[in-house]
């Protein structure tokens, strides 16, 4: 498709035009650049999804899933952790009961695609491909990397890009999480299993708001799965969100802690 179907960029919310509007405007400039260069792919060697992220995340609203975020550097928490060895902490979290890994792919996270594709090798976890998905050149080659699920943006894509986006995906068996931070992004959101609600309600300092997802998580369709893409800052926020969303993407509390086990476990067992 190109990238002709993106709009203009217009986040809304409380992120104003400071640095998370900057980082976001960059990631999505990368994702464009990315989509004009992966040219010819070769569908004919995708294998479907065995993996069903929603149904891994899934779960009565008394619980929370987790999963964690693999990255390196954080552009809208300003976090960074350059020598961070994702491969030895997905190997680490697969062996919890983790619901999925997301793997964060774009240079802004000092990520790579192939991430991806060591991150497969070593975990058997369902694996996000937690970068803005832009092209349906980006949806396959995240599955032919080992992706069961792809981060596709509500707010910069045309309806019938994301439509088509959630199609394509749906086709691999893979799973769309739509990356929303308002109501107006969830009336653009396909609402069909197995897609996932990816609410993105982040303050000035890029860490979550809590109650702009409350309010978002309540406007959203009970039959879907939802999950928080803004990062959390402390256990306080996790337990705030405990019934209200299904799932939490969590990457600054696990990498900055000096035993990510341990928060692993008081998340899912506080």
């Amino acid at each position: 498709m190109g990238c002709g179907n993106i709009r203009m960029l217009q986040r809304r919310g409380n992120q104003g035009l400071g640095l998370p509007m900057k980082s976001r405007a960059k990631w999505l400039q990368e994702k464009k650049s990315e989509a004009q260069q992966l040219g010819d792919l070769a569908t004919k060697d995708i294998v479907p999804s065995r993996s069903d992220f929603s149904q891994f995340i899934g779960s009565q609203r008394t619980d929370l899933a987790l999963v964690p975020r693999l990255k390196r550097a954080d552009p809208f928490t300003g976090s960074d952790w350059p020598d961070a060895d994702l491969v030895a902490l997905a190997r680490l979290f697969d062996d919890t009961d983790v619901g999925a890994l997301a793997v964060c792919t774009s240079n802004l996270h000092r990520g790579a695609a192939d991430d991806i594709n060591a991150i497969r090798a070593a975990a058997s976890a369902p694996l996000l491909r937690d970068d803005l998905c832009l092209d349906d050149a980006q949806v396959y080659d995240a599955r032919l990397r080992g992706a069961d699920a792809v981060r596709i943006p509500l707010a910069e894509l045309e309806p019938t890009a994301v439509s088509r986006l959630s199609d394509i995906a749906l086709s691999l068996h893979m799973t769309a999480v739509f990356d929303a931070a308002c109501a107006a992004d969830l009336d653009r959101a396909p609402m069909q299993a197995p897609n996932v609600i990816g609410l993105n309600c982040s303050g000035a300092d890029g860490f979550v708001d809590i109650e702009a997802v409350a309010r978002l998580a309540d406007e959203a369709p009970r039959h879907l799965v939802v999950v928080v893409l803004a990062e959390i800052r402390s256990f306080e926020d996790a337990d705030a969100l405990r019934g209200v969303v299904d799932g939490l993407v969590v990457g600054d509390l696990l990498l900055a802690a000096a035993n990510p086990l341990e928060v692993v476990e008081r998340i899912l067992q506080p």
